[in-house]
Formats: C-alpha cells, sequence, structure tokens
C-alpha cells in the first residue's frame, strides 16, 4: 500500500464533509490527530477488505529468520530519536510507536498522523516539525527494511503560492508525497503534493509520504 493507494483508499470510502468541518475549528486543534486517527480506523473496520487493525503499535526491530520462529515476547522494538539512527531495544516503554497499523494480506502497514492548518506552512519551526517527520519514518525504515510506513498530515485551509513553494522540502526528487484534496472530484483529487491547487476555498487535504 504505497502513499497514493491509501489516499484512493481514504477517498473512495470517507465522507469529508465532517472532517472539514472539524478541521475547521481551531478550538479543536489539540483534538484533530486523535479524532483523524479514530477516523481512519473506523474507516478501515467498516470497510470491505481483510483487514486487521491495532492502535498505539510498537515498531518492531529488524530480526533474522531464526529469531522470527521464537516466542513474541523475545522480541526487539525501534527507537528513534531525532538526528539519530533507530536503534534496536528490549523494553516496549523505550521504543517508538505508530498510530495504527493495517495489516493485509500482502503485509503490514503502519500510520503516524500529523493535523494542522496552513500555518503550519507558514512557520519555518512548524514546517522543520513536518521535515523531522518524514526523516523519522526514513530513519526507522533504514533500521528495518520489511517496515511499510506512511507519514499522513491531514490540514486545513486555502493555500498560496508561498506557502506551497515550502512544500519543496516534502516532495521533490528525492521524496514523492501525494496529496488529496477534498474540493476536488475524480482523478485530478490526488496529485503530487507540490501540484496542489492555488487558493481556492478553505478546506482540508490530507497529504501522504511512504517508505
Amino acid at each position: 500500500m504505497n502513499a497514493y493507494n491509501f489516499l484512493s483508499f481514504v477517498q473512495n470510502e470517507y465522507d469529508f464533509a465532517r472532517a472539514n468541518a472539524i478541521m475547521s475549528e481551531i478550538n479543536l486543534k489539540n483534538c484533530w490527530k486523535h479524532w483523524m486517527t479514530a477516523e481512519l480506523v473506523h474507516l478501515y473496520n467498516q470497510a470491505d477488505g481483510e483487514f486487521e487493525l491495532q492502535t498505539d503499535v510498537y515498531y518492531p526491530a529488524a530480526q533474522l529468520a531464526a529469531e522470527k520462529k521464537e516466542q513474541q515476547e523475545s522480541m526487539e522494538f525501534l527507537r528513534y530519536q531525532n538526528g539519530k539512527a533507530a536503534e534496536p531495544v528490549a523494553e516496549k516503554r523505550l521504543a517508538s510507536r505508530a498510530d495504527f497499523s493495517v495489516k493485509t494480506p500482502d503485509g503490514e502497514h503502519y500510520f503516524e498522523i500529523r493535523c494542522g492548518n496552513k500555518n503550519v506552512f507558514s512557520k519555518s519551526k512548524d514546517l522543520l516539525k513536518v521535515e523531522s517527520d518524514m526523516q523519522r519514518i526514513e530513519a526507522l525504515k533504514k533500521a528495518n527494511p520489511e517496515l511499510n510506513i506512511t507519514v499522513a498530515f491531514a490540514f486545513f485551509g486555502a493555500f498560496e503560492n508561498k506557502e506551497i513553494e515550502a512544500f519543496k522540502a516534502l516532495d521533490n526528487s528525492t521524496r514523492c508525497s501525494y496529496l488529496l484534496d477534498t474540493a476536488m472530484t475524480g482523478s485530478g483529487s490526488i496529485a503530487r503534493l507540490c501540484q496542489m491547487q492555488r487558493a481556492g476555498n478553505p478546506r482540508l487535504c490530507l497529504a501522504a509520504y511512504a517508505v
């Protein structure tokens, strides 16, 4: 499940009317992440398909074939700290976590959810946090190549050239990020992040970057 397929699934299964209302209310900003996580998990719970859902999931460390036969209690997990390589740890409480995971016939997919409004892309400090989330999942993937991780950014607003210019750090020749624009319909509603529609009315956009 790559970033484009994830956004396509959400587009086909989800009614964004309520999400636009919730994300437009700035006094709910401290609730957005948990609410959006619950919405996406519920979406998979209700969808047709072989999905097994877990929330608050710890990232497993890479294991040798022989180790995979041992009991789960003996497995190691991954810990990531900013600016450092991800490292294996034995204690769960030290490990890094995803917001939820989806097991499908082709493997387990981990998801991290981030939420904000257009100010995220107007302040360099906040933009660096978004980029650090990408660096985080890249480091986890490097430590365990079997991991499939997607970080999804839900943000609300109307975006102009100066904000979209900032997206170059998130969508470029080395990082491929896709965007679902809920103001649009059809195949054109999902495109590369840097190709998003300028201006327009404030609306929810869902971007995804996967490794």
